[in-house]
């Protein structure tokens, strides 16, 4: 014990699910997820190569130290199969990649992403959805400032089940298991958290989508003899104002512990809100807020409380030509326990700026240009960097 305490007081603070370099927010299981398209049906392969530039791989105080410039090369191939067959559908999806340093070798690692998701139609009107998943890679050190290395592997499994239907009331049920495993040095940061959320929808199509929830979640961490709890009430809201504008917002209110008495609680409003437009011809404007409870971490003790906001917009120049622009304001508040906290900081922002350009050369060959600037503050002035990355990347697709 006295050993994992030591290595909790060398070790800084990292948030995973600030995935800095990312930004994809994490919060209320159910509440958010990634935008996608439409999947195309059948047997899809997408071989592709990356080129990244980043001229502070150790995100290091440029004030203190010289930072470690590097280039990131990144094959990788990711092979999809979709199909629908009308009371039933199912996807899946496989990446593999290695994430190549030219100068420091010693921090490249092997990336894995398996996915499968499913939906079944029962009675002819309820729909029963699983899901599962896999994943590994570097993990992002931008709170720990140094060459550590760790090798991150994360697994879900869950189902959801609701009977909606165009007009009326219905229930919707969820279950979902998280697990995050580390490498050496990180076993405290091992997790295991279990979600269940239970609540009645509502729909009319002139309203959209109205659900009122109940949410649990209960996540362990069996190295430090602890575990964080939430219970949540919430009402989620989906709405299409017009065939141009999209509404997605879940409010909810949190009441957060943990066993141990050392780390402090949170009980306050939670948010996740979304609204998209193209009220401006051939411009999507996407805004969103949110506050959320994030406790996948390495951080030594407890949890943390997750406020962003970001802006984007997309210009469609041509039906081949894409340019963007995003900016994102991340704050998060750390509640862990002050005895064995690296750092005399209590909470820290992070900010990230950038373009993105993509452009379709034929119906198969796409490149992608980024370009973005990080930069991170604590409120005691310590472990903050200042990044930037340039990224060129090639898709192929079959």
């Amino acid at each position: 014990m006295r050993r994992r305490v030591a290595a909790l007081r060398r070790t800084p603070i990292l948030l995973l699910g600030g995935a800095l370099l990312c930004a994809v927010p994490i919060g209320s299981a159910y509440a958010q997820e990634k935008e996608k398209p439409e999947p195309r049906q059948g047997l899809r392969i997408e071989p592709s190569l990356t080129a990244v530039y980043d001229d502070n791989v150790y995100r290091v105080d440029s004030r203190t130290e010289d930072p470690v410039a590097d280039v990131i090369i990144t094959p990788a191939i990711e092979v999809g199969f979709d199909r629908d067959i009308g009371i039933a559908a199912f996807s899946l999806r496989a990446l593999a990649g290695y994430d190549r340093f030219i100068s420091e070798g010693d921090r490249s690692k092997p990336r894995l992403e398996l996915e499968g998701s499913g939906k079944y139609v029962i009675a002819g009107q309820c729909w029963v959805r699983p899901t599962a998943s896999y994943r590994q890679q570097r993990a992002d050190y931008g709170d720990i400032n140094s060459a550590s290395e760790n090798l991150q592997k994360f697994s879900t499994l869950g189902v959801s089940a609701d009977c909606e239907r165009p007009a009326g009331l219905y229930p919707v049920v969820a279950w979902r298991r998280d697990t995050t495993r580390n490498g050496d040095g990180f076993d405290y940061a091992d997790q295991t958290s279990n979600l269940y959320r239970a609540g009645v929808g509502y729909a009319r199509p002139s309203l959209g989508k109205l659900t009122a929830y109940y949410e649990r979640v209960t996540s362990e961490r069996p190295a430090l003899g602890l575990e964080n709890r939430s219970d949540a009430y919430g009402l989620s809201f989906t709405r299409s104002v017009s065939p141009l504008t999209s509404i997605d917002a879940d409010i909810r209110w949190m009441h957060v512990t943990s066993t141990a008495d050392a780390i402090g609680s949170y009980n306050g409003p939670g948010w996740t809100v979304r609204v998209s437009t193209m009220a401006i011809p051939r411009v999507k404007i996407t805004g969103s807020t949110e506050r959320t409870i994030v406790n996948d971490s390495l951080i030594a003790s407890g949890f943390a409380v997750r406020t962003a906001h970001r802006l984007s917009a997309e210009l469609a120049l041509s039906e081949l030509t894409t340019i963007g622009a995003f900016g994102e304001l991340v704050r998060r508040d750390f509640r862990q326990d002050a005895a064995i906290r690296p750092f005399n900081y209590t909470h820290d922002r992070t900010n990230q700026f950038g373009l993105i350009a993509r452009r379709k050369i034929t119906e198969a060959l796409a490149l992608d240009l980024s370009l973005t600037h990080l930069d991170r503050a604590t409120n005691s002035d310590v472990s903050n960097y200042r990044a930037n990355r340039v990224s060129l990347g090639a898709t192929m697709r079959f």
